[in-house]
C-alpha cells in the first residue's frame, strides 16, 4: 500500500497517524484496515506459537483449536465431504489406566555381581550345645542383601624401569655399550603426560554421555582433593582424538557410505576460534545415522564451519547413490547422487503448528470422550475438520508402520502392506493438503504447512517404494538430542580442534550405546589396544563398535 509504505513508523504518534488516515478516501481506508488486520492476525499466530513452544507440553499429541474462519470456509467446502474417521484419528487417546508391573529391587539387583559374606555365631562355624555338648544343626540361613557403592579410586601408578649395562665396558656390533633395558609394561597413551586410557575414557564419557562439561569435571576433581584443570583435560581429549579416535571414525565413515539407507541432520555449535577469525556466528555439528535395519549400527558426528552445500558431499562422498533421509534443508536436495527421502514428521509438524494455536483449542480438548460430541463440534466448525482430516490420515500412516514393526515383517512384506494400505492413505493426505491450500488465506500458517507438504510430496511418497525406507527422520533427531543436551552445559567450543575432538568422541560413545556397549569401557579398550598395537587396519576392524569380535565384558548386562 502506498500509504503504509510512505508512513514514517519510526516517528509514529497517534496524531500523525490520525492526520494521515484523514487524508484517505473510503476505499483506501478499507484497504489500510484490511492490511493492518492481516498483520495483526499473523503476529497473533506468531505470538501464540511462541507461547505454545515456551510453556505448553512438547508432545505432538493433537488437541484442536479454531479461529473464526468457519463462515469463509463453509462456502468452499461441505463438512459432509470430510472423512470423519480420519478426523477423529487426530485426537489423542487416553492411556490405559492399568499401571506397569514394577520389578522389585531384588530382581533389578540380579545384574550386579555379588560378594558373599558368611556370618557365623561367636562360638564359631561348628558350635556345640552349651547344655549337652552335642554338635548344633544349622537352620535355613537368613539372607540380607545390601547394594554397596565403591567410589572412584584415583591413584598414581609409578613404573620404575631398571636398566643394566656391562661393568666391563663390552660393546655390541655397533660399538655401543652392551645394555639390557627394562621390559616396559606398556607404552604411554600420550607422550610426556601422566594420562592413561582409564582416566581419559572417564573424562570423555562424562562429557559425551553424562553431559558433564569439563569445567564442572574440574570442580568435581577439586572436591575430591585433586587439581585436574579443564585445559589439561581438553588437551588430553584433543590429542587422543587426533592420534587414535579419528582413525577409527574414518574407518566407520567408510562403512557408513556403504549403507543402503542413511539419516542426516544438523544442529548449531558456536566455535569461538572460528568466530574470531572468520566473523562467523554459527558453526554446525552434522549428524549421520545408519538406518534402523542396517546390520552396522552407527552414528557419525562431524564439525563443519558452515552449512554450505559441500558439507553433504564431504560427509557422504561423491558416489553415494543409496537412500538419504533428511529434513527440508536445501543442501540435502542439491546432493543429486542419492535417492532423497523427506521426513513425514517435519511435514506433519508444520501443519500441526497451525492447528495447535487455534482459539478453541481448550474447548475441543476438554470435550467429553464422546465421538458424537466431537463430530458435532467439527461439523459446527468446518475449518477445523479441513485441517484435521490430513493430520488424521498421517496418523493412520504411522499406525501402519507401527503394525509392521510390531509384527517384524520382512522388507517385501512391508512393501506389500504399504502398497495396500499406506498408498491410498497418502493420496488422501495430498487431497486434504490441496483443500487446505484452496480454503485458507495464502499468508496463514495452515497454507504454509500445506504448501510445505505439497512441495515435497514426491520425496515424502518415496518411502512407499521400498520396505526398508523409513517414513521420517526421527532416528537422526534422536541422535542429535544427546549432543544438544551436552551443549547446554559446555555452550560452545573454544577451538576448531576441540570441536572436532568432541565430534569424534560423540561418534564413538553414542555408537557404542547403539550397539549395547558400555561407552567408558569401550573407549578405554579402544585407547589401550591402539596405543599398544598401533593404528593398523586389522586392529581398527576389530575395534569398530559394531564388530562381532569385541570382548563380552564391554557390553552392558
Amino acid at each position: 500500500m502506498d500509504f503504509l509504505s510512505s508512513f514514517d513508523f519510526e516517528n509514529y504518534t497517534r496524531k500523525s497517524m490520525k492526520e494521515s488516515l484523514a487524508s484517505l478516501d473510503h476505499d483506501d481506508l478499507v484497504d489500510a484496515a484490511l492490511f493492518l488486520a492481516d498483520n495483526l492476525f499473523l503476529k497473533d499466530q506468531i505470538n501464540r506459537k511462541a507461547a505454545m513452544d515456551r510453556f505448553a507440553s512438547k508432545s505432538e499429541q493433537l488437541f484442536i483449536s479454531l479461529f473464526n474462519e468457519a463462515e469463509e470456509i463453509a462456502s468452499t467446502s461441505s463438512p459432509e465431504d470430510l472423512d470423519e474417521s480420519a478426523v477423529l484419528e487426530t485426537v489423542s487417546k487416553e492411556r490405559s489406566a492399568s499401571p506397569k508391573k514394577r520389578r522389585s529391587m531384588k530382581e533389578k539387583a540380579k545384574v550386579l555381581p555379588e560378594k558373599i559374606i558368611d556370618v557365623y555365631p561367636d562360638a564359631g562355624k561348628d558350635p556345640v550345645c552349651p547344655v549337652c555338648g552335642t554338635a548344633m544343626k544349622e537352620l535355613k540361613p537368613t539372607v540380607h542383601r545390601t547394594i554397596k557403592y565403591v567410589p572412584q579410586r584415583l591413584y598414581v601408578e609409578v613404573e620404575v624401569d631398571h636398566n643394566y649395562v656391562c661393568p666391563k665396558g663390552c660393546e655390541d656390533e655397533d660399538g655401543k655399550p652392551v645394555m639390557i633395558p627394562a621390559a616396559r609394561k606398556e607404552a604411554p597413551l600420550l607422550e610426556n603426560t601422566m594420562s592413561s586410557p582409564s582416566l581419559v575414557s572417564h573424562i570423555i564419557a562424562q562429557k559425551t554421555v553424562m553431559g558433564l562439561p569439563l569445567y564442572r569435571q574440574e570442580q568435581d576433581w577439586q572436591r575430591r582433593g585433586f587439581n585436574l584443570s579443564r585445559s589439561i583435560m581438553a588437551s588430553w581429549m584433543i590429542r587422543s582424538s587426533q592420534i587414535y579416535g579419528e582413525a577409527l571414525v574414518d574407518r566407520m565413515i567408510q562403512d557408513f557410505r556403504e549403507c543402503d539407507v542413511v539419516h542426516m541432520d544438523e544442529t548449531v555449535l558456536k566455535c569461538l576460534e572460528v568466530s574470531r577469525d572468520q566473523d562467523r556466528t554459527n558453526c554446525y555439528m552434522i549428524v549421520g545415522v545408519s538406518a534402523e535395519h542396517e546390520a552396522r549400527q552407527m552414528v557419525i558426528y562431524q564439525f563443519k564451519k558452515s552449512r554450505a552445500q559441500k558439507f553433504v558431499w564431504e560427509f557422504l562422498g561423491e558416489g553415494f547413490e543409496k537412500a538419504l533421509m533428511s529434513d527440508g534443508f536445501e543442501g540435502y536436495d542439491n546432493y543429486t547422487a542419492a535417492v532423497h527421502l523427506s521426513c513425514m514428521a517435519h511435514a506433519r509438524r508444520h501443519l500441526y503448528d497451525a492447528v495447535k494455536i487455534r482459539a478453541d483449542y481448550q474447548t475441543f480438548k476438554n470435550l467429553p470422550d464422546d465421538t458424537e460430541m466431537k463430530l458435532k463440534h467439527i461439523r459446527e466448525n468446518p475449518a477445523l475438520g479441513i485441517l484435521l482430516e490430513p493430520l488424521g490420515n498421517i496418523n493412520r500412516l504411522y499406525e501402519v508402520e507401527s503394525r509392521a514393526k510390531k509384527k517384524k515383517l520382512s522388507r517385501e512384506e512391508v512393501y506389500e502392506l504399504r502398497q495396500k494400505e499406506s498408498k491410498p492413505l497418502f493420496d488422501q493426505v495430498i487431497a486434504g493438503m490441496e483443500r487446505i491450500a484452496r480454503s485458507f488465506d495464502n499468508g496463514s500458517k495452515a497454507v504454509k504447512g500445506a504448501n510445505y507438504f505439497l512441495k515435497r510430496k514426491d520425496s515424502l511418497a518415496r518411502y512407499l517404494e521400498d520396505g526398508n525406507y523409513p517414513i521420517d527422520n526421527n532416528l537422526a533427531e534422536r541422535m542429535v538430542k544427546p549432543f544438544v543436551i551436552g551443549r547446554k552445559g559446555f555452550l560452545f567450543a573454544d577451538t576448531e580442534a576441540g570441536a572436532e575432538a568432541t565430534a569424534v568422541w560423540y561418534s564413538l560413545s553414542q555408537s557404542a550405546i547403539m550397539n549395547g556397549l558400555v561407552p567408558e569401557k569401550y573407549i578405554e579398550y579402544v585407547l589401550t589396544r591402539l596405543k599398544n598395537e598401533g593404528i593398523r587396519e586389522e586392529v581398527l576392524e576389530d575395534l569398530l563398535p559394531y564388530s562381532r569380535t569385541l570382548p563380552g565384558h564391554l557390553y552392558k548386562k
